[in-house]
């Protein structure tokens, strides 16, 4: 979502700008052909224009409006080399180029045969030149322009390739911590569970006995509880290296954490009500709101500017608890948008809600709200 804000105005922009393109070199296209009197080759060279200021609009239109255009672009070189004027192509060379990319980055049966026909028609347009150096110049012009966009669609495929691979290793990163405190939750319950049959069991024996059934029934309790602690610490053990503890972060940890971020924010505060401090939260929560201060902390000391306030809270709703961060942007500066991942699939996996982006005010927001069980409430 947050990225989704800052790509979609700037693809509009690139759009606008291919459009603006496209209208300049066909009034170039026009002005040369009405001053060389060559008007009959006006119409596919508009209708070149016209594919491309189509796709400008409906990008998924793609495949038909480039093969509209590929056709055109070969009709206009049949007709002009016949003529006296035998450059009219700057609108060919703005548009076919762009297309085929394009077409390259949608790579499938249809769309390779249509870029390789717009590579056809791009490389027909030098058949116009009346004499061999000038042709080829034209020819040599064309296939730079068809390598360039061949070069950007790889470097963009590489790039979307190493995004997915930095946001999936932060999904993994992310479980695996998740993995990490699952046992250090469970471990915890799970070892009161068997001392509370331990101590029944030991109470009822020095009471002089007891129900044998009773007995039976909490070393049951007691072996299974055993097992289960056995079993997480085998399976959970192979995911991590550092020592199992069994008490989460205190309040004084994430207040520790907004005091080390004074030093580059003077105004950094917390603001926590007066429900969290007198009912601090349970472990797996505690874990998860002192992973979302730190990335929001190492993000604000990145991205936030130190003379505006930055205000973090945290608060009890009625079945939730509500973390929420505010700061202003220094200058143009954003998060690539992997830790945000990281906190959304830790929110998300407690079955909470997490937000983050701008503001009216030319700020950013994160909001996570997770909620709290029946007996946490």
């Amino acid at each position: 979502m947050e990225l989704d804000r800052v790509t979609r105005p700037l693809v509009a922009v690139l759009r606008l700008a291919f459009a603006g393109v496209i209208v300049a070199a066909l009034a170039v296209d026009v002005w040369l052909m009405n001053r060389w009197g060559t008007r009959r080759s006006m119409l596919p060279v508009v209708g070149v224009a016209v594919a491309g200021l189509a796709w400008a609009r409906w990008p998924r239109a793609l495949v038909p409006l480039a093969a509209v255009a590929a056709a055109m672009s070969i009709v206009a070189s049949r007709h002009i080399v016949t003529d006296d004027l035998r450059f009219p192509l700057f609108t060919e060379f703005a548009v076919l180029p762009v297309m085929f990319g394009a077409l390259l980055y949608r790579w499938r049966p249809l769309p390779g045969v249509v870029a390789g026909a717009v590579a056809l028609a791009g490389l027909a347009v030098a058949t116009r030149a009346d004499t061999q150096d000038i042709e080829r110049i034209i020819g040599a012009a064309m296939l730079v322009l068809l390598g360039a966009a061949v070069a950007a669609v790889i470097y963009v495929r590489v790039r979307d390739s190493e995004r997915r691979t930095s946001i999936e290793r932060a999904r993994q990163h992310e479980r695996l911590e998740l993995a990490r405190e699952l046992h250090d939750v469970v471990g915890h319950h799970v070892t009161g569970i068997v001392v509370l049959a331990q101590a029944r069991r030991f109470t009822a024996a020095a009471a002089g006995g007891g129900d044998p059934a009773h007995d039976e029934t909490l070393a049951d309790i007691e072996r299974a509880g055993l097992e289960t602690m056995t079993s997480i610490r085998r399976l959970v053990g192979l995911l991590r290296s550092d020592p199992t503890t069994s008490s989460g972060p205190e309040l004084a940890d994430i207040e520790q954490m907004v005091e080390e971020l004074r030093r580059t924010h003077p105004t950094a505060r917390l603001d926590a009500d007066a429900d969290v401090r007198s009912r601090w939260l349970p472990t797996e929560l505690a874990l998860t709101v002192q992973r979302l201060v730190h990335e929001t902390t190492t993000n604000i000391r990145k991205y936030g500017d130190p003379a505006r306030p930055v205000l973090l809270s945290l608060r009890r709703l009625d079945h939730a608890v509500e973390f929420r961060a505010e700061n202003a942007i220094r200058g143009a500066g954003r998060s690539r948008g992997y830790g945000l991942v990281g906190m959304r699939e830790r929110v998300e996996a407690l079955g909470g809600t997490f937000v983050a982006g701008g503001d009216d005010a030319g700020g950013w927001v994160v909001r996570a709200v997770i909620p709290l069980s029946a007996g946490e409430r």
